[in-house]
């Protein structure tokens, strides 16, 4: 998670174009740039439901505040893969124009070549090739395939999948991060499986409540007895946030914060209720 972020005074100087389109574009445009899961480059990972949790509007107003976005040039989204692209974040973040010693270039090199085929990455290089001193993709690999270096790329790659192995095996006994959460959603077929959306909401309690909850069956067969009832992902994270706000401060109730208390039969049913509630009184959650 970033420590801070840069917003120019010009983020509201020139939104006239985003005023017309309501408040909602206004509210997702400056969470973009300060999302925390947000980078230097301004291309990551953000399903639309993160935008509505965390900033505590419904899924529909996030969706118009990004469609909004889009159609003014202001931010891309891949629907496919869920990164977005925030078109000037590169510059507001970084500068106009890196030298080939600035240790950002070889940093922002590998975040470009760890991105996923996002279907505006073309787009994303040209803008930012000659700034950012960028290598496109077949240049780095064919850098990569040198004879000199074909040796240490396949050490590299073995590297790797010992520690992919590594973090399957162990996983058990540590305390779990994003790259383990990563590698076990990656094993199920379908993304919309029951297993693949358990470990994605046991990925988000543990991100809002600071926990280190393993990805065990004691832990997700709660959360998958929810999801078999007829529970939404929508509804799982948003009694994760609120409770999380409710009870994280509290000395007795932060204790609470947990697969067995939360995804409970009878507390959840009680838990969306409030949700429905708080939305009726004050129109948000």
């Amino acid at each position: 998670m970033r420590e801070f972020a840069k917003v120019p005074p010009q983020f509201w100087v020139n939104a006239g174009e985003r005023k017309k389109l309501g408040w909602q574009a206004q509210l997702v445009a400056i969470y973009l740039l300060t999302s925390p899961h947000a980078n230097m480059i301004g291309v990551y990972y953000l399903p639309v439901n993160f935008i509505a949790h965390e900033i505590g509007i419904t899924m529909e107003d996030a969706s118009k505040g990004l469609r909004g976005l889009i159609e003014t040039q202001f931010c891309s989204y891949d629907h496919h893969s869920e990164f977005v692209w925030v078109h000037d974040m590169g510059f507001t973040q970084i500068c106009v124009q890196l030298k080939p010693a600035d240790n950002r270039v070889k940093a922002i090199q590998k975040m470009y070549l760890d991105l996923p085929n996002v279907s505006f990455l073309k787009a994303f290089h040209d803008k930012y090739a000659n700034v950012f001193l960028l290598k496109n993709r077949s240049e780095y690999s064919h850098y990569l395939e040198a004879p000199s270096n074909t040796l240490r790329s396949k050490e590299k790659e073995k590297e790797k999948e010992k520690e992919k192995e590594k973090k399957k095996k162990d996983y058990l006994s540590g305390k779990p991060d994003d790259a383990l959460f990563k590698i076990l959603i990656e094993k199920e077929k379908d993304p919309n499986s029951l297993r693949s959306l358990a470990l994605q909401i046991l990925q988000f309690l543990n991100e809002k409540a600071g926990r280190a909850y393993r990805p065990v069956e004691t832990n997700l067969r709660f959360i998958e007895a929810r999801l078999k009832s007829g529970i939404t992902l929508c509804d799982c994270f948003q009694v994760i946030a609120k409770k999380t706000r409710q009870w994280k401060n509290d000395p007795i109730m932060m204790g609470y914060l947990r697969p067995a208390t939360l995804f409970n039969a009878t507390k959840f049913e009680q838990y969306v209720g409030e949700l429905v509630v708080a939305t009726d009184e004050d129109g948000a959650v």
